[in-house]
C-alpha cells in the first residue's frame, strides 16, 4: 500500500523528476570518485618543457599546434622568458610539434616549422624582434 500511495501522489511530472534525479546520481557518482583521486600525473617521459625568450616589442601568446588543434601555453612578456610544461598526449602523441607565436594586439602570428620531440626533452624558443627570425632548439 505504501508504494501505491506514493506513486499516486507523485504524478507524471514527479515520476519524471525522480527518474532524472536517479539517472543524474548514477552518472555523477563515478565522476565524484575520480575527482577525489585526482587525475593521473603525467610521466616524465611523456612531458616536454618549452622555454620561450621574447625579444619582440609586444607581449606574445604562445600555442602548441597540431594540425588544427591549438593548445594555449601562456603569454611571454616583452624582454622576458617563460617556461611551460606539457604532456605530449595533449598535443600529439607522435611527438610532432609546431609553436605559434601570436603577438598581443597584432594580426601577424608566426607558425614554426614542425619539429619532432620526445618526452623528457626541452624545446628552447627565441622570439626575435621580427618573428620571422625566431629560432627553436631541442635539448635532450
Amino acid at each position: 500500500m505504501f508504494g501505491c500511495a506514493s506513486r499516486r501522489g507523485l504524478g507524471s511530472i514527479g515520476r519524471r523528476s525522480l527518474r532524472a534525479a536517479t539517472i543524474a546520481a548514477v552518472l555523477v557518482s563515478p565522476l565524484g570518485c575520480s575527482m577525489k583521486r585526482g587525475l593521473p600525473r603525467p610521466r616524465e617521459d611523456d612531458t616536454i618543457v618549452i622555454r620561450v625568450s621574447n625579444n619582440h616589442p609586444l607581449d606574445v601568446t604562445v600555442y602548441a599546434v597540431n594540425q588544427s588543434l591549438r593548445v594555449r601555453l601562456g603569454t611571454v612578456s616583452t624582454a622576458s622568458s617563460a617556461r611551460f610544461q606539457i604532456a605530449l598526449r595533449e598535443i600529439n602523441p607522435s611527438g610532432e610539434l609546431r609553436l605559434l607565436a601570436d603577438p598581443v594586439g597584432s594580426r601577424r602570428p608566426t607558425l614554426s616549422e614542425p619539429i619532432q620531440v620526445f618526452g623528457g626533452q626541452t624545446v628552447e624558443g627565441v622570439l626575435g624582434a621580427d618573428l620571422r627570425q625566431s629560432s627553436l632548439t631541442i635539448r635532450g
